[in-house]
């Protein structure tokens, strides 16, 4: 079974096995006069990234699992002479699911996401890839809301700069996405912009006869619309911007716990205006 097979199995299996337990635990349906479609930014969800977050002015909070499975159909290749030879394509499978809480209530309602597409890996040269994506997915709520269709696109850009021991990755991109009730047609979504610079290096620890580098990374996420989230009383909070600051650990060569083989993780803390703050957790530099 090749690395990309054994993320993809054990992605599903954990997708099934946290939403089992979200189903479990969330009794709670739509409150009288409440559209559960309103409830949950999905768009938001499958691109945020795994973590605990709370959005003080809104008197919200939630949690996303973000399960980024993928698999390489073909690696980018920058020796092949024809363009059309020289690109890459990648799979994108993610899935996400999510908890959110209202902090003074005791309404809450867990929801799921698989959001499937495609990225075209384009090398520009040795230190610079343009990565853009297309995808097209659907969620749905345990508070009996309706389906929603997600779908979003956009660009990455990542070049990594080796200088001594050092290696500086710069990232950005550019994410236009949406989500639609299947009943209503009423949509939102978001256009955000992030901007990003980590610096990697190489330490004297160990792991598995591996030796692990650490690296520290900060991104600014500006959003072109503000991002809704739905408070109490029927009026709107939004957030403008999100800070994130991060760390991680990893390894030339990956290796293999319980069957899923990874070779970069981390942690990172996030906040913007609005009251939102965030402890997120990461595979390496999302560019």
């Amino acid at each position: 079974m090749t690395r990309s097979e054994i993320h993809t199995k054990a992605s599903l299996v954990l997708l099934v096995f946290v939403l089992s337990l979200i189903i479990g635990s969330a009794p709670n349906c739509a409150r009288a006069g409440e559209d559960p479609g309103e409830l949950f930014n999905y768009s938001f969800a499958i691109w945020l990234g795994s973590g605990v977050y709370k959005v003080k002015d809104a008197d919200k909070r939630f949690a996303v699992l973000r399960v980024p499975a993928a698999f390489t159909l073909r690696p980018a290749n920058l020796e092949k002479s024809a363009l059309i030879d020289r690109l890459g394509f990648r799979l994108l499978l993610p899935a996400a699911i999510g908890f959110e809480e209202e902090t003074d209530t005791n309404f809450s309602f867990g929801a799921v996401a698989f959001v499937p597409g495609l990225e075209v890996q384009i090398p520009v040269n040795n230190y610079w890839t343009l990565k853009p994506f297309a995808q097209l997915g659907a969620g749905k709520d345990t508070a009996g809301g309706d389906l929603q269709y997600i779908y979003g696109g956009g660009l990455r850009s990542l070049i990594n700069i080796l200088w001594k021991k050092f290696v500086f990755g710069i990232g950005n991109s550019v994410v236009l996405a949406k989500d639609r009730d299947a009943t209503s047609k009423n949509t939102s979504g978001f256009s955000l912009i992030n901007a990003g610079l980590d610096i990697r290096h190489p330490t004297n620890l160990t792991i598995f006869d591996r030796q692990l580098d650490l690296s520290g990374y900060f991104i600014i996420s500006r959003f072109w619309n503000k991002v809704d989230f739905l408070s109490d009383d029927g009026e709107t909070d939004r957030v403008r911007n999100i800070y994130e600051v991060g760390m991680t650990f990893g390894m030339s060569e990956a290796v293999s716990i319980w069957e899923v083989s990874l070779d970069r993780v981390g942690i990172d803390y996030r906040w913007g205006n609005s009251g939102f703050r965030g402890i997120g957790f990461n595979l390496g530099f999302p560019f």
